[in-house]
């Protein structure tokens, strides 16, 4: 069972993604109970600025809130409006564009969601983005940023890295970016106005110098977490996001002074969970905010 609350939009803001049918601020955790009355169990949430997506056990999409730029994925007046009430997101129903499995519907195992914009991997591991991209995040190419206003209404398929064979694990989105992992162990990254197609930050696995083990990979504003099956997080990005957990020294040699960015995954030190040889389980990331579980809890 599906519950929202928090901000859920207003005259001025337009709709904010709570999907109970109203504006308005929703003070009280609520049941969206569309979902209850059909019998759909959700699987699986994401929360963007103002519009949110589901994933239910039969592995369809659902979205909802402020649809400006085509962040919903429904195209038509989906894409110029807002809405209040959850409604599926067809065109994965519909599509059989895939790569890896031609001719099949993608099953979508994992969604997530940026600032305004929008991203869904299937079993088969290849991303489908939606929404803004005005930071890159879309990763398009450097040609559609000559256009300000580009955007995607439907769900596109990220064509390039499958058709070299490339397998996604993970992906994230960040704030006006993104970051994924393949099988291969190879962690790419675009957006922000940095790199405007997928660009590789590591090698992949089986290279001495690539990272062991990336089983997931996080994001929030100008900043990206990789996690290892051994307990070992890496962070990179901009420091001033107060999220990377690294020395001020980390990465120097290739940091412009103009933007101190810590270009490339660098290890987040035991010491900052306590010291010793703690394992990190899980981490999260959202804007300006993370959180990471340890194996001592």
């Amino acid at each position: 069972v599906l519950w929202t609350w928090g901000y859920g939009g207003s005259l001025w803001h337009g709709a904010g993604g709570c999907g109970q049918g109203r504006r308005g601020e929703v003070s009280r955790p609520e049941m969206v109970m569309p979902f209850v009355s059909q019998g759909i169990e959700v699987s699986q949430v994401a929360c963007g600025d103002l519009h949110t997506l589901v994933l239910d056990r039969q592995g369809r999409v659902h979205s909802t809130g402020q649809g400006i730029h085509g962040v919903l994925g429904r195209g038509g007046l989906a894409s110029t409006g807002e809405e209040l009430d959850f409604q599926e997101v067809v065109y994965f129903r519909k599509t059989t564009d895939s790569i890896m499995a031609p001719g099949l519907e993608p099953q979508i195992i994992k969604l997530d969601a940026g600032r305004e914009f929008s991203a869904a991997m299937s079993s088969h591991g290849e991303l489908w983005v939606w929404g803004r991209n005005d930071y890159g995040q879309l990763g398009m190419g450097f040609e559609v940023m000559k256009d300000r206003d580009f955007c995607m209404k439907y769900p596109f398929l990220m064509r390039q890295l499958p058709m070299e064979g490339h397998v996604f694990r993970d992906f994230a989105c960040g704030d006006r970016h993104m970051v994924a992992v393949t099988t291969a162990g190879a962690i790419y990254e675009w957006g922000d106005r940095r790199n405007f197609e997928p660009t590789a930050i590591t090698l992949p696995s089986r290279y001495q110098e690539g990272l062991k083990g990336v089983w997931k990979v996080a994001a929030g504003e100008g900043y990206s977490f990789a996690l290892t099956l051994s307990g070992e997080l890496y962070s990179w990005g901009r420091p001033l996001s107060g999220c990377l957990a690294l020395p001020s020294d980390a990465d120097a040699d290739s940091r412009d002074a103009r933007d101190p960015l810590v270009p490339r995954p660098q290890r987040v030190p035991f010491e900052v969970f306590g010291g010793g040889d703690v394992r990190v389980l899980d981490i999260a990331a959202s804007k300006q905010r993370c959180l990471a579980i340890t194996e001592s809890g």
